[in-house]
């Protein structure tokens, strides 16, 4: 997606007060959730326990959210809402899927940012 920003920084630098080694340390902190999320989510399907993929989904909202990838934490919403409200017959491998396929996209566009600090 030419052009296609999956990230928007505005939060990450309220909440940093424009400081960059803050910046940077959240940022660090969000790599390690993220490796920490996609293991979650990988053994909360293996043993189908919706209640860990809410918990999972609950902490990959708020992660990508203060990273600005308001696209994946809003689909992390989603994914959350429906296991809550016990949606009849949800699928909430396409969520899973969403985060794992464009979570990539969102690390490279902070680290290119990271190398601009």
């Amino acid at each position: 997606m030419s052009g296609y920003k999956h990230i928007d920084l505005a939060y990450l630098n309220d909440i940093s007060g424009g400081d960059a080694e803050t910046k940077i340390q959240l940022t660090q902190l969000f790599f390690d959730q993220v490796d920490e999320i996609k293991e979650r989510f990988s053994k909360a399907m293996g043993s189908n326990d919706l209640e860990e993929i809410q918990k999972t989904a609950h902490l990959a909202k708020s992660s990508t959210r203060v990273m600005g990838a308001n696209d994946i934490a809003n689909k992390m919403v989603e994914l959350e809402q429906n296991i809550k409200q016990k949606t009849e017959n949800f699928d909430y491998q396409p969520f899973i899927n969403y985060f794992n396929d464009n979570i990539p996209f969102v690390i490279a566009e902070l680290k290119a940012e990271l190398s601009t600090l």
